[in-house]
């Protein structure tokens, strides 16, 4: 059943929702509260341009409450402990590039020995411990995080495309939804008017809270141990300043494949997201949203990369080496970092390699003509990327 926009409009209040993570947590102080105008602006413009159904309305509901109280037991853990923010998070290794070329595998690859820090999913879904954890039992949130609908769907396409698992590593761009300030919600619910608002604002804050999670997840590990973390976010591209600002000492690895590819590969994932939530989209529609957030992101991160000099801390990747070399990439970032890859950790990535064959869990197939796109258009709109990063 689907709903009004009066009903959604009603179901997603601000205040109602804030004051259900006050009450699931048992606490009230949110410190810092620059998260409340695009928390509203977000609830604003959810109604305006999808129809929720009922499970994806509960779906929302929930996203909002977990991000609040995660908030709240974060807020009440740096009071108790202000030396989280102490915590050395500068040098990480960071995987990005356009969605959909190759990034995943290589956190993955990257993620698998045991003297780095991994974003494991269940971490990113609560980064914040549960009250009744019991120490030396398995941690309450891995069985939360495995009956998250990004995880628990039975939508074919999402785990064709981007199959998520509670233990398994993911991408920190999640730790962004905490915010409510950053345009992954957009990946998880159409909202182009969102989309518009948060993309024209500055990503400092944001990028500063997020910082901050990483550091509470690694104070959480019993701080760095000379283990530095393996992150990904493809939304990185558009922000790299922030990136850079909070995490001055990464190693980037940009994997880089042909936006003919990635453009309808990412639009058939995000298309087959938003029906988790509502009904479906207009599929030129998304074609269109798809190519017009991605255009924007690779235009800022065109015009970072040469202001800042980025090809300093940046190796780039063709997507033939993903897919059949990886190895010969690993390599080049781990000397890019001033690092020596132990054998344990190089054969403990290899092995990755070796036993995760593409398509396991199904193949994602797409068109450019399922979503009204064509190659002119491509061509045209990511010219200036495709001249200098594209082989073919």
């Amino acid at each position: 059943m689907t709903l009004s926009q009066s009903d959604i409009s009603a179901a997603l209040d601000p205040d109602a929702l804030i004051n259900q993570a006050i009450e699931i947590s048992g606490l009230r102080s949110f410190g810092d509260m620059v998260f409340i105008e695009p928390m509203k602006v977000l609830l604003k413009c959810i109604p305006l341009h999808i129809t929720l159904h009922q499970e994806g309305l509960e779906s929302i509901q929930a996203d909002f409450v977990r991000c609040l109280v995660n908030r709240l037991r974060f807020q009440h853990d740096l009071n108790a402990h202000p030396d989280i923010l102490q915590e050395q998070v500068d040098d990480p290794i960071i995987v990005l590039g356009l969605g959909r070329s190759g990034t995943t595998k290589m956190q993955k690859i990257l993620s698998a020995p045991n003297n780095v820090q991994k974003m494991a999913f269940w971490r990113l879904w609560n980064p914040a411990p549960f009250p009744d954890a019991i120490p030396g039992q398995p941690d309450p949130r891995i069985a939360q995080a495995g009956s998250a609908n990004l995880v628990a769907t039975d939508n074919s396409a999402v785990h064709a495309a981007h199959h998520m698992e509670e233990q398994e590593v993911d991408e920190d761009w999640l730790l962004g939804m905490f915010t409510f300030d950053d345009w992954i919600w957009n990946q998880m619910v159409f909202s182009p008017s969102y989309l518009d608002w948060v993309m024209a604002r500055s990503s400092a804050v944001p990028f500063a809270y997020m910082k901050s999670l990483v550091q509470y997840l690694q104070w959480q590990d019993g701080g760095r141990k000379d283990r530095p973390w393996v992150m990904k976010g493809v939304g990185y591209i558009a922000h790299m300043e922030s990136l850079l600002a909070n995490f001055p000492k990464a190693t980037i690895l940009h994997t880089h494949r042909d936006p003919l590819q990635t453009i309808p590969s990412w639009a058939k994932f995000v298309s087959a997201m938003w029906t988790l939530r509502s009904a479906p989209v207009d599929k030129h529609e998304i074609g269109r949203e798809v190519m017009r957030y991605w255009g924007m992101a690779m235009d800022r991160y065109l015009a970072s990369r040469d202001k800042l000099g980025l090809d300093r801390c940046i190796v780039d990747a063709r997507y033939g080496d993903v897919r059949e070399n990886p190895m010969s990439i690993v390599e080049r970032v781990y000397e890019r970092a001033g690092r020596k890859i132990t054998e344990p950790a190089y054969q403990s990535m290899a092995a990755w390699h070796s036993n995760n064959e593409q398509h396991r869990f199904g193949k994602h197939e797409y068109s450019l003509d399922e979503f009204g796109l064509s190659e002119t258009m491509i061509n045209e709109r990511f010219g200036d990327y495709i001249k200098r990063f594209i082989e073919r």
